[in-house]
């Protein structure tokens, strides 16, 4: 849809990013993430590059694991929201798209974390940023993808409006459109208050497990391991999500 700027989300939703409840996970299961990426660092000279790294929520605490990291975030407004954290302002990150973007130095590991391949909102975006991070990889190194399992959007409406937050002093509501064909779901989230009302838009391409292994092998990655989750609990059906891992 014309005005679904990519960059439009970060701009506007970087200050309260995270504190909100639409914003990032909770801090149990970036805890978990960091854990699960040491893990699988091991060994390694501990290189990660993140793509989509936002405001820093894993950057920071891997960098403080001793990891030598660096990131790719589309928005300068999420950039400059990791910068003003303890530790920020000591850790690369690159604006750029994520699609095309070119490094000299290689990793042990990318990471996409959170549904971020799914704010590429074309099958062939998702495929180049796929590419783009293989071309950054060490020899044995890692892609690692975060993503939500999109079966229950299967049963969602053309056009919905769901409850997120609801108190005396507050609203946030997210319409969305649903398109079942171009697997693209259109949101904007709405802060209702007494001083005004703010909105929050984003645009996604969701891909189902299957897709985003095919394009995996299109890049030259084949699937290592897939779970439900970083804690390691079994992918089936009934997931909400899957962390997978590529080599």
């Amino acid at each position: 849809m014309e005005g679904w700027q990519e960059s439009l989300y970060g701009a506007r939703i970087a200050a309260i990013y995270d504190e909100t409840v639409f914003g990032a996970p909770s801090t149990e299961s970036t805890e978990e993430a960091v854990s699960f990426l040491v893990e699988l660092l091991a060994g390694t000279d501990g290189r990660l590059l993140e793509l989509g790294s936002g405001t820093g929520r894993l950057l920071l605490p891997l960098a403080e694991k001793g990891l030598s990291v660096q990131g790719i975030e589309l928005s300068p407004e999420m950039v400059e929201r990791m910068r003003e954290k303890p530790g920020g302002d000591a850790i690369e990150v690159r604006v750029e798209d994520m699609s095309t973007f070119g490094l000299e130095d290689r990793f042990d590991l990318v990471l996409l974390a959170y549904n971020t391949l799914f704010s590429l909102t074309t099958q062939e975006r998702q495929v180049e940023c796929l590419e783009r991070a293989v071309a950054h990889l060490a020899p044995g190194g890692r892609l690692v993808l975060e993503c939500y399992a999109p079966y229950p959007m299967t049963k969602l409406p053309a056009k919905n409006v769901l409850t997120y937050a609801l108190g005396p002093d507050e609203v946030t509501l997210m319409p969305t459109h649903h398109d079942e064909v171009e697997q693209r779901l259109e949101v904007n989230i709405v802060v209702l208050r007494e001083d005004g009302i703010r909105l929050y838009p984003s645009s996604v391409r969701y891909a189902w497990p299957p897709e985003i292994d095919l394009m995996a092998r299109l890049a030259g990655l084949q699937l290592v391991e897939r779970w439900a989750d970083w804690t390691r609990q079994p992918f089936g059906p009934g997931a909400d999500g899957h962390v997978s891992v590529y080599g």
